[in-house]
């Protein structure tokens, strides 16, 4: 099985678990990603070989006029996505001939038809996202995105996404897609040591200290500035720590930076480096919230369900969130968090923080505690296997039914051959009389 991604596979941490988890299953796991560096070659711990070659997008221009395709950023785009998915697709076909390809995400979905005229493979396509609808996306790269799946839905013989939500938008959007599995952007069951206090000793806050936790990217609408304007009105018993980068690191810094009249160890706001992925829980473990303040920006954050809802809840963390309907649904079902309005008002972020008692905040922690062993990718990790499973018993039955139509087909051009050569014959004695 080929596992295709257009990134550089270490920090993707669905690939990785789907990866493991066929591998584990005894499938043969091969990974291919891109990276703007050079052309690598490397092995997982736990065995799957990972190919990452160089994303060289130098032909765009040239491509773009070949094609005669309308001048634009339409039209570069549209290239620059073909150009990668092809260059993953021709590293797939130097190594072997899979019987399933595992698409994550939309780029590498560009050469679905590739991959079954070549290989006459099944494809399993994994919808991390709605990629005609990400946060902050640009017209121009919407359309191009919705265009990459409108062409190759009907290649798709296994479609995955996260969620309800997002399954019927899919669904409704793009019929040529089979019917949705959904799996979850769970975490593996983890046994946590106790917490060290590494979070708040790199903060600089003192041990007793409660900790308001955003993890992540510093990225726009995300909901940075509320959090930022809320730590103005939490108490001094909290404090609202920013773990990641991004581009609103020089924000969250003048936080950070300002004069305070609050005691020492008990910052307002405070920054610390991001994790490897590995260590990211016993970070996690430090807080006493953690936050997902997503913005209703489009349909992708309106229907979200990333990573830290799950990955808050393994480390023993409460959530506090937007009023996302997929979030809210996990977290009130669940009883595992607090939501506050998709408006992000910083007061009333603040006050339902400060409202906290040290029971409630208890009772919370031990809902998590249910909710990760209940919610882990251990229970969603058999709707891969059966998927795959499926797809490869189609698969070799339509490789099969191939071979035998092709067999037929060359054993009546022997055959017609056979009578041409005879007729031929015939035709050339008659003449010699």
């Amino acid at each position: 099985m080929a596992a295709v991604v257009h990134n550089a596979v270490r920090h993707d941490a669905r690939v990785l678990k789907s990866a493991g988890s066929l591998k584990a299953r005894g499938h043969d796991v091969r990974l291919f990603g891109l990276t703007g560096d050079e052309t690598e070659d490397f092995v997982l711990p736990n065995g799957i070989p990972v190919h990452l070659e160089h994303r060289d997008l130098s032909d765009i221009r040239g491509r773009v006029e070949r094609e005669g395709l309308p001048e634009g950023k339409e039209s570069s785009v549209w290239t620059s996505f073909r150009i990668q998915g092809e260059t993953i697709f021709n590293s797939v076909a130097r190594e072997f001939a899979p019987e399933i390809v595992h698409v994550h995400d939309h780029l590498a979905l560009t050469a679905a038809s590739r991959y079954k005229e070549t290989f006459k493979c099944g494809i399993i396509w994994d919808a991390h996202e709605i990629y005609e609808a990400l946060a902050s996306i640009e017209a121009h790269r919407g359309a191009v995105n919705a265009r990459i799946i409108a062409e190759n839905a009907e290649h798709v013989d296994g479609f995955i996404t996260l969620n309800e939500s997002i399954a019927d938008f899919y669904r409704d959007k793009y019929p040529a897609l089979p019917p949705a599995t959904l799996i979850p952007n769970a975490v593996e069951r983890v046994t946590l040591t106790s917490y060290d206090g590494r979070l708040h000793q790199t903060a600089g806050l003192r041990s007793e200290q409660k900790i308001l936790l955003f993890q992540g990217g510093f990225s726009p609408h995300r909901g940075i500035s509320a959090l930022l304007e809320c730590s103005l009105h939490l108490r001094e018993d909290w404090s609202l720590v920013f773990m990641g980068w991004g581009k609103l690191e020089q924000e969250i810094r003048k936080y950070a930076d300002a004069d305070s009249n609050r005691p020492p160890g008990r910052a307002a706001v405070a920054m610390v480096p991001s994790a490897q992925h590995d260590e990211l829980l016993l970070w996690t473990a430090g807080a006493s919230l953690g936050t997902i303040p997503y913005e209703n920006t489009g349909l992708n954050h309106l229907y979200c369900s990333p990573n830290k809802l799950w990955e808050y809840p393994a480390a023993g963390v409460p959530i506090l969130a937007t009023d996302m309907p997929e979030m809210q649904r996990k977290i009130v079902k669940n009883d595992i968090g607090i939501i506050v309005s998709r408006e992000l008002s910083p007061v009333v972020i603040a006050q339902a923080v400060n409202q906290l008692s040290d029971a409630r905040m208890r009772e919370l922690r031990s809902n998590c505690s249910k909710y990760a062993i209940q919610e882990s990718w251990q229970t969603y990790e058999s709707r891969l296997i059966n998927l795959h499973l499926k797809t490869f018993q189609d698969a070799h039955m339509h490789r099969s039914q191939f071979v035998r139509a092709w067999a037929r087909v060359m054993s009546g051009r022997g055959a017609v051959s056979k009578k041409l050569k005879k007729s031929a014959s015939e035709t050339k004695r008659r003449q010699q009389k």
